[in-house]
């Protein structure tokens, strides 16, 4: 009886050490994955940051704008310090549907482009919005966008 008292208490001293080893595990794991999402969102909210950045030091200027029965003729001029990589142009019909496209245009510091953009329909509102590269991504700067209201005809 004294013997079969002993092993009953080296397998409960057995299986504490198991749920022990088993809870260090999970913590280790739990600890592994929340540093890994950890160092994921800040990597993102750096790369954010910086395309946020970016678009502060760029910007267009919309000159003069009209349309014909094809298309959406802007003169742009770049009024900042940073090379625009393109534009992206979202035009709102008279019924209020969306039309979009992007056009790829450089546009150095203080230069300006005469752009046709194709369009369907008559078009009561365009927003031009300067696309830029940062790093090895191109970004759209909607903080910088441009609403063009009442577009007259060509």
């Amino acid at each position: 009886m004294v013997h079969g008292w002993k092993k009953r208490g080296v397998s409960e001293w057995l299986s504490w050490v198991l749920l022990t080893a088993f809870v260090v595990m999970v913590g280790a794991f739990v600890m592994q994955w929340t540093r890994s999402q950890t160092t994921e969102t800040v990597d993102d909210l750096t790369a954010k940051g910086e395309v946020l950045a970016a678009c502060q030091e760029s910007g267009v200027s919309v000159d003069t704008y009209c349309q014909n029965t094809q298309t959406l003729n802007i003169n742009v001029t770049n009024n900042n310090n940073r090379k625009v990589d393109g534009l992206l142009v979202r035009a709102f019909d008279i019924y209020n549907n969306p039309q979009g496209g992007s056009k790829n245009v450089s546009i150095s510091p203080e230069k300006s482009k005469a752009l046709q953009v194709v369009k369907q329909g008559i078009l009561k509102r365009a927003e031009v919005m300067p696309i830029i590269t940062v790093g090895k991504k191109r970004a759209v700067c909607q903080s910088r966008k441009i609403t063009l209201e009442d577009i007259g005809f060509c």
